[in-house]
């Protein structure tokens, strides 16, 4: 049997070796278990050698972090890939003017990932967040959910109406947790259209053939708007090529692309005029080679959308028939017009999906803000 005090030295030792095993994997510094007048410094190794050639031992530290790994029980980290995260489920509670706009994947259509689109109602207490148009709404909110909404749920108020063209009802005030429209403070926006940079084939862009000077289709015509006043002084001074029931003459979506790129000018003018309220109007004239002549918000406004050179606004002439003479002169002056295209060297112009754009970026934006918000006001916000 050993002496008690060789015993000692014994386990004194083991305990050594383990704490210049560990030290040596993790690189930290030692705990001081001797205090026998040894100087124990940032190198382990040196270290461990050094008070067991004191003690007579022998001692190895080169095992490696992986091998130490694989002889404990501590566990790996999880990759990425192993910690997915969920999907984030929107429902859409109710369908834009009763017309679906397809559940297809986000991944393909917005580059969004992580998104699961339903329209089953079953799923109601499972959904992060749920689509309601508003134009679609009860005004007694009859067709509302009748189920508590869970605490994480988002509510979302979607309109793309202006609010001339949109019932404000008063039951709305503090229903939902975020808004998405054409506005830019909306929580989600989604603007009617947008310019992106052009790609090398895109940049070589050509001005397609024209035939006609100034064109029109109205699918919505009222004597009471101020497009039709505004026309109707301005057919005075140049000849408009307007299409639309009201004119007797209807034309198919091939038939409109063929005559706006056909037109030098075309009247992007909006139902009615309210901040941000920029429509397909403005955007499918950009995207199809033809320069809008706008009626909406102020100049200042549309340039926060598109560059000052790519359009004119009739707010840059005192009255119609100096407009119509600016571009009568535009159709005598090829140099001139050109200077309409020169944004196509760098953009495109692009136009949103109705209705599956907008739940595809509302899910993105619940999907990476998890945070509380609520609307406080909507009527204020949107009508005031």
């Amino acid at each position: 049997m050993s002496a008690p005090w060789i015993t000692a030295v014994k386990t004194v030792i083991v305990m050594f070796l383990l704490e210049c095993l560990i030290l040596s994997v993790y690189h930290l510094q030692p705990l001081g278990y001797f205090n026998q007048g040894v100087q124990i410094n940032n190198n382990t190794e040196e270290s461990c050698l050094h008070v067991l050639k004191m003690q007579n031992y022998m001692c190895t530290v080169n095992i490696t972090t992986e091998k130490f790994l694989m002889t404990t029980s501590v566990p790996k980290p999880l990759t990425s890939t192993e910690i997915e995260e969920p999907d984030t489920i929107v429902l859409i509670w109710m369908w834009p003017f009763g017309s679906s706009f397809g559940l297809g994947p986000c991944s393909s259509a917005s580059n969004i990932h992580g998104c699961r689109l339903t329209d089953d109602r079953g799923l109601f207490n499972e959904a992060h967040g749920v689509m309601f148009h508003h134009r679609d709404i009860s005004w007694d909110l009859s067709n509302m959910p009748k189920l508590p909404r869970p605490a994480f749920q988002k509510w979302i108020w979607w309109n793309m109406e202006s609010p001339t063209h949109s019932g404000q009802n008063p039951l709305l005030k503090e229903l939902f947790n975020l808004t998405s429209s054409y506005r830019r403070d909306s929580d989600i926006p989604v603007p009617y259209g947008w310019l992106s940079d052009a790609t090398e084939v895109e940049k070589n862009y050509t001005i397609p053939k024209k035939e006609k000077l100034v064109c029109w289709v109205v699918s919505n015509y009222s004597p009471n708007h101020k497009r039709s006043q505004y026309f109707n002084e301005l057919v005075k001074h140049i000849n408009v090529d307007a299409h639309g029931r009201h004119f007797g003459s209807s034309i198919n979506h091939n038939e409109y692309l063929n005559l706006v790129s056909s037109c030098k000018f075309y009247l992007s003018f909006e139902n009615s005029v309210h901040r941000d309220y920029m429509t397909e109007k403005l955007f499918n004239p950009l995207a199809l080679g033809t320069v809008p002549v706008v009626l909406g918000p102020t100049r200042e406004n549309y340039e926060q959308f598109i560059p000052s050179e790519s359009f004119i606004h009739v707010d840059d002439f005192p009255t119609p028939k100096e407009l119509a003479d600016h571009l009568k002169l535009m159709d005598q002056n090829e140099d001139l017009y050109r200077q309409y295209f020169t944004w196509r060297e760098h953009f495109v112009s692009k136009g949103a999906l109705f209705g599956l754009d907008h739940a595809c970026r509302i899910c993105e934006h619940i999907r990476k803000n998890k945070h509380y918000r609520v609307v406080k006001d909507l009527n204020s916000w949107y009508w005031g």
